[in-house]
């Protein structure tokens, strides 16, 4: 399945609002939910929690934790002492000033590869006209990595992203407009939004 969207127990843990993606998956949502309203309606509303690993005889395993997710115990990856989760909702609070103040609606989430990436999606509620004539719709998409060796990215993008392989175009394509952090310190939103540029006192200006 190229799309790679999540399944579980025969549905899948996206939601969208507006147009059906080309897949036919998800729940269908209004536009103006808010980032956790949406991250539930997408069956994302699970933590991540670093647990010991031990061999057969009962040794723990030094330097070595298993990523394992709330909702069904899954394993979803293996990772370092020093690695920091970024929760789902943590993703999705990202989105909560810019949805308030009407600057951005919630567009798609979903879960891909079985958990181990996460994205949300917004529409930013304005159109960008390219030398005056095309108009071109912008995004903001956070992408979510429960599984070592990737990077969280946060970034602007022409992209709807509905799917694995939309996913995949988004984040390869050059942006000027993007963040990229490891798993080694914990999260700060407000350090991603100033870097981005759109700290609410910038956010005009890049509009």
């Amino acid at each position: 399945m190229s799309h790679e969207v999540e399944m579980v127990e025969g549905v899948a843990q996206m939601a969208y609002a507006g147009e059906t993606p080309w897949h036919g998956l998800g729940t269908k949502v209004a536009p103006d939910l808010s980032p956790i309203q949406i991250m539930s309606k997408a069956g994302l509303d699970w933590t991540v929690e670093k647990e010991t690993m031990t061999t057969a005889s009962g040794v723990e395993i030094e330097g070595k934790k298993a990523l394992v997710r709330s909702a069904d115990n899954k394993v979803l990856d293996v990772v370092g002492d020093n690695w920091n989760p970024v929760q789902n909702e943590q993703a999705f609070e990202f989105f909560s000033e810019y949805t308030l103040a009407g600057d951005m609606e919630m567009h798609t989430a979903g879960s891909l590869k079985g958990g181990q990436m996460v994205w949300a999606l917004a529409k930013v509620n304005e159109s960008f006209n390219v030398l005056g004539e095309d108009q071109v719709d912008s995004y903001l998409l956070f992408s979510n990595p429960h599984q070592y060796g990737k990077s969280i990215n946060v970034r602007f993008t022409p992209i709807r992203v509905v799917c694995n392989n939309t996913l995949t175009m988004s984040l390869s394509a050059n942006a000027k407009n993007e963040v990229a952090l490891n798993h080694r310190r914990a999260f700060d939103p407000q350090l991603v939004k100033d870097q981005l540029g759109i700290a609410h006192e910038k956010f005009d200006q890049y509009k």
